[in-house]
This record gives C-alpha cells, sequence and structure tokens, in this order.
C-alpha cells in the first residue's frame, strides 16, 4: 500500500490534479473517496494515453499552450503512474 502520507507523493497528486479537469477529478473522487490510490491506475493510465494522443495533433494545428498543457499533464502523470504501480505491486506481493 502507498503511504499516503508521504510528502513526494503528496506533492505528486497535488501536481496532476492541479493540472486536470474537474470532470476527472470527480470521477477519481468518486472511485477513490477522499484519496488518490491504486484504484485510479486504470482511469490515470487511460487520461496518460488520451494525452499522450493529444499532444501531436494539437502541434499540428499550432495550439501552443493546450499542447504544454498536455505535456505538463503527461510529466505529472508519468510519475505518479509509476508511485502507484510500486504500491500496487508490493501489496500483490504480500
Amino acid at each position: 500500500m502507498i503511504d499516503h502520507k508521504s510528502n513526494h507523493y503528496t506533492q505528486l497528486v497535488e501536481h496532476y490534479l492541479g493540472l486536470e479537469s474537474m470532470e476527472v477529478t470527480e470521477t477519481l473522487l468518486d472511485v477513490c473517496g477522499a484519496t488518490v490510490d491504486e484504484q485510479a491506475l486504470f482511469l490515470l493510465k487511460q487520461r496518460l494515453q488520451e494525452e499522450q494522443t493529444q499532444i501531436p495533433l494539437l502541434d499540428a494545428h499550432g495550439y501552443v499552450r493546450l499542447r504544454e498543457k498536455s505535456e505538463q499533464m503527461v510529466a505529472a502523470l508519468i510519475p505518479l503512474i509509476a508511485a502507484l504501480s510500486r504500491a500496487e505491486s508490493e501489496e500483490e506481493k504480500q
């Protein structure tokens, strides 16, 4: 299980949620309650794929700011997914 009191983990979640839309944030709250944990991995991986797909399309259309936001989202999601995946695999070993 992930240590939700960890400063590093809290920073990862805060950074990600600061970039995410309210709709997805509400979905995360429905899935996980007040914490973002391993239950959110499916949704986070889906969002990562969506954002990675959007980047070249936004770039091709010249939407620089939207592309930059997608790049920030990808940069926030990758370490968050990695942290949650590690926690999930540690939990499965126990």
